[in-house]
């Protein structure tokens, strides 16, 4: 995706967050564009201060990127459990960011510790699941937790399961690449 089209897209992001914000009814309908139409995978991530603030995604690509970010963005800023919800105030602090996802493939082998290996650390996001949980990181996560199974026993964490759950069973394990770009 070219920069124009990147742009349009945080700007429409912060629009909506506005929008939501400001009690206004600003017309979105600029920002549907063809381009955007296209169904993909999506996160929206806010930072604020260089800290996460809010993250949100859907992994699947069902709906447009136009109401991925539309309804992302509300979900990043208000419905994140792990922080309160957007303040008016706190918006001009906040950074954007934009992770549009390609399509996850399954990672083949006969273990897990095998399967763990093929990861691409810095490249890939990764997607566990086993008894029927489930968690993802995006590749950005690789800064904070660069070793494959240290990235594996907090994704085992995030999806309820113990850190060592990978090293005594079978993970599905997918992963996936992003388009990122921020504000």
């Amino acid at each position: 995706m070219d920069s124009s089209l990147k742009n349009k897209l945080l700007k429409l992001s912060r629009q909506v967050l506005e929008n939501e914000l400001n009690h206004s009814g600003h017309d979105l309908s600029f920002f549907n564009i063809p381009e955007f139409e296209e169904k993909r995978g999506m996160f929206v991530t806010l930072h604020k201060h260089g800290n996460l603030r809010g993250c949100i995604g859907r992994i699947e690509a069902r709906k447009s990127i136009f109401k991925n970010v539309v309804e992302l963005s509300k979900a990043a800023a208000f419905e994140d459990h792990r922080f309160k919800t957007l303040t008016k105030k706190e918006l001009p602090q906040v950074k954007i960011e934009i992770s549009l996802l390609s399509v996850p493939k399954t990672v083949e082998g006969l273990t897990t510790y095998e399967k763990i290996q093929k990861i691409r650390p810095q490249k890939d996001g990764v997607i566990i699941s086993s008894e029927h949980k489930n968690a993802t990181f995006l590749p950005q996560v690789w800064e904070s937790v660069p070793i494959r199974e240290d990235f594996i026993s907090e994704l085992c964490r995030k999806a309820g399961l113990t850190k060592d759950y990978w090293e005594y069973n079978d993970l599905d394990i997918s992963v996936y690449q992003v388009e990122c770009f921020e504000e």
